[in-house]
């Protein structure tokens, strides 16, 4: 038995707080003991009976004073870590996830450290210029450089693997490790009851955010002629609500909002379709595939030309190409070659497991 330590930012709804608990999920299923311990207590996932513990109510006053405040975290996190061990064992390995971790983790100073990787920082540097924000971006850009420096990283995918170094971060190690997937589990809960959902239906399951290209979706489905209704599995918001209207299609796109429990409503959709213009290891492209749901996705960086491979790359659609989207959309619509499970097991959370074995045991 080994003990692991998942440090994270929050539990909030963002697909890497989802692998958090997946990644807490797993080690408990192999006979693990998993902690996992947030900056604030923001929980909006089921995170069930896993073991969380919080180091504030909310964490805005510590970002106010930027290091210092991180630094007061740490402290916290450190004497959590140490009441924890007094009571057992000690801990192994710990992962922090995201950038906001990740800081208070360094100035944790905690032994077998290693941070995990999720979205393309080269991407986001590029969104913060495009938008005129040089100066964060610069900010972002050094931050990303010293608190990666000569530390030990896992990439979800091998595109962020690229990523990083095509940054020149000079980092200790960084080895890839996909995120795990209980496949059985998640077709489980996918075999449970749609509510108050008929018929066919597009899906759309990504947060609201710019990242995101909502306007790129919408555009592209305002294209199509005749289509099935299209969801959108996300929070509603004023700028959402305004897009949905400029394009005279209100009458066909419905907000669901948050769902504890996707899995029904991804695998009873018709088709999933993503549009973002980054990504890490999209974790809604797996889930809907292990769900025998088609999807259609952007060729973004990273992660879908790594999951939509073999006959399912005819899929991917050019970034922020509302043309080429809607275009894929309709040829998925009309056929879709038949998921296998060899597009799968890649991402099967045994595989994964092992290789976080060597890590507990290094």
């Amino acid at each position: 038995m080994s003990r692991i330590g998942l440090i994270a930012t929050n539990l909030a709804g963002s697909g890497a707080e989802k692998i958090v608990l997946h990644l807490a999920e797993m080690f408990r299923y192999y006979g693990d003991e998993a902690d996992i311990f947030l900056l604030e207590d923001v929980v909006t996932y089921d995170a069930g009976d896993l073991d969380i513990h919080t180091l504030s109510k909310n964490r805005s006053l510590f970002k106010l004073f930027k290091g210092f405040g991180d630094a007061v975290l740490a402290r916290k996190l450190r004497s959590k870590i140490a009441a924890l061990e007094k009571k057992g064992r000690k801990f192994d390995l710990f992962l922090s996830n995201l950038p906001a971790a990740d800081r208070v983790a360094a100035k944790a100073n905690l032994p077998h450290l290693k941070y995990l990787i999720h979205t393309s920082y080269s991407m986001e540097l590029q969104e913060f210029r495009r938008r005129g924000k040089l100066r964060r971006a610069a900010n972002k850009e050094i931050l990303y450089r010293r608190l990666y420096k000569d530390k030990e990283l896992i990439a979800v995918s091998e595109g962020i693997k690229a990523d990083i170094d095509q940054m020149g971060i000079a980092y200790s190690s960084c080895e890839v490790i996909y995120n795990p997937f209980d496949i059985q589990k998640i077709r489980m809960q996918g075999a449970e009851p749609v509510e108050k959902i008929t018929g066919a239906y597009l899906l759309s399951a990504s947060a609201f955010r710019p990242v995101k290209r909502h306007d790129i979706l919408l555009q592209a489905y305002s294209k199509l002629k005749d289509p099935p209704p299209l969801k959108l599995l996300c929070n509603s918001d004023p700028r959402l609500e305004r897009m949905i209207g400029e394009l005279g299609i209100k009458e066909r796109v419905e907000i669901l909002g948050f769902a504890k429990n996707p899995y029904p409503i991804i695998k009873n959709a018709k088709l999933l379709i993503l549009s973002s213009e980054r990504e890490g290891l999209p974790t809604v492209l797996i889930e809907a595939l292990i769900l025998g749901t088609p999807v259609v996705s952007t060729d973004c960086r990273s992660g879908p030309d790594e999951i939509l491979t073999g006959a399912l790359s005819a899929y991917l659609a050019r970034v922020n190409d509302a043309d080429d989207l809607s275009s894929k959309i309709a040829d998925a619509l009309v056929y879709y070659p038949p998921i296998e499970d060899i597009y799968l097991q890649k991402f099967a959370m045994e595989h994964i497991y092992e290789r976080y074995t060597v890590l507990m045991r290094s």
